[in-house]
């Protein structure tokens, strides 16, 4: 019979050894990131989300991080996990050597596919040194971006319709040359897979969720008679914000607490008046908190949550949302029906008329005592530890197979 004991090696590794004297070392991953970091005394710290993201795959793996360090960063910050290496770069670039040694160490390496070509110069960069040291590269891609920059300019003058749909372009056409280069591709949703489909070697079809088996509420005792509502994310026309205040106002406004919408952006004015030409006088628009602890707590104060995204992605406030023990109502489309939803939170993307009926169903507080009860498993289902877990065993599987 084979035991085996835990050594630590060092801040980053832990080397397993067998009594035959094998050994299990966790698979190093080096992540180029667009993300910065700031540096403080010997710490590293950057954008709440990403580093919540970061960190978790460094409980699964040696990770290191390849990006800019600078001064400052604009946005809420957390640490990164100190067993986590970062190889600064200068402007976006590392030297020859520096990369080429990074390489060289790593097992498989992450790069992203968010942008077009020029943003893309550093991976392109680093699949040329990968491919000669046969280090195996991954594509990730979290949102369809190329979609968004249409959806966004719709409604603005023909020149702006147009520069969109050439962005789009060059970003369509960046991600499949970095795809048909890579080893593989990990997307986040059913909705994504098109996107690469036809030239990925590989995919894996993932799940956006930050959250970890520790920010999971208790179950809900019945809720209060009248549901308070929200929305969240970034204020921008492809989040559907408007869809949601339409559909509100549709379900009867008086028969909820208000309805509140938390985020950034340019659409704040819009939104607002929005809201008041739609006569909901319970009307909230908050500033962006931190992630987890601020947003967790606004969502702690809130039943229902509208996913009412254009887009083809799936967003991680739907596990946000179910964490904490609200009700999300989210688009039946394929990110969220692949998720096993219940069919009593799906509606027809774009639909106010479809949301509000959803949403007037809800006013009942035994049927949303019945809902959140038959959901709150997804929660423990799709952890941030889960989600990295999985991609890591199809990254290994594939790198076995290259």
């Amino acid at each position: 019979m084979i035991t085996r004991s835990r050594l630590p090696i060092n801040d980053h590794t832990v080397l397993n050894l067998d009594d035959d004297g094998l050994k299990d070392e966790p698979m190093k991953v080096l992540v180029s990131s667009p993300i910065p970091v700031v540096k403080s005394g010997t710490a590293y710290f950057t954008l709440d989300l990403w580093a919540r993201d970061v960190n978790a795959q460094a409980q699964v793996a040696a990770v290191t991080v390849l990006c800019n360090v600078e001064s400052a960063i604009e946005g809420a910050m957390m640490p990164l996990d100190p067993r986590i290496d970062v190889i600064p770069a200068a402007s976006g670039a590392v030297s020859g050597e520096v990369l080429a040694g990074a390489v060289a160490r790593a097992d498989v390496i992450q790069i992203t596919g968010q942008a077009g070509w020029r943003a893309a110069a550093e991976s392109r960069r680093i699949l040329r040194v990968a491919k000669r040291s046969a280090t195996p590269v991954f594509l990730g891609i979290s949102s369809n971006r190329a979609r968004t920059n249409v959806i966004n300019a719709q409604k603005q003058s023909l020149a702006h319709r147009l520069r969109a749909r050439i962005r789009a372009f060059d970003i369509t056409a960046t991600q499949r040359w970095l795809a048909r280069r890579s080893a593989g591709v990990f997307v986040v949703g059913e909705g994504l897979r098109k996107l690469i489909e036809p030239v990925a070697r590989t995919i894996h079809v993932g799940v956006a969720s930050w959250v970890e088996e520790g920010d999971i509420a208790p179950p809900r005792q019945r809720g209060v008679d009248l549901a308070r509502v929200c929305m969240a994310g970034r204020l921008e026309p492809m989040k559907g914000f408007h869809i949601g205040i339409e559909a509100f106002a549709l379900a009867g406004p008086e028969h909820f607490a208000g309805l509140t919408i938390i985020g950034e952006g340019a659409e704040r004015e819009r939104l607002t008046s929005l809201a008041g030409h739609a006569g909901i006088d319970a009307f909230r628009m908050l500033h962006g908190v931190s992630y987890p602890d601020g947003f967790f707590a606004f969502l702690d104060r809130q039943d229902i949550v509208l996913m009412t995204n254009l887009n083809d992605e799936q967003p991680r406030l739907i596990f946000d949302a179910i964490s904490r023990g609200c009700i999300p109502l989210c688009p039946a489309t394929p990110p969220y029906r692949s998720l096993g939803l219940d069919p009593r939170v799906l509606y027809e993307q774009g639909s106010a008329e479809s949301l509000a009926a959803r949403l007037r169903e809800l006013a009942d507080p035994d049927v949303r005592m019945a809902l959140s009860q038959s959901i709150a498993a997804l929660a423990r289902t799709y952890t941030v530890t889960a989600m990295h877990r999985a991609r890591l065993q199809w990254m290994q599987e594939a790198r076995s197979t290259a």
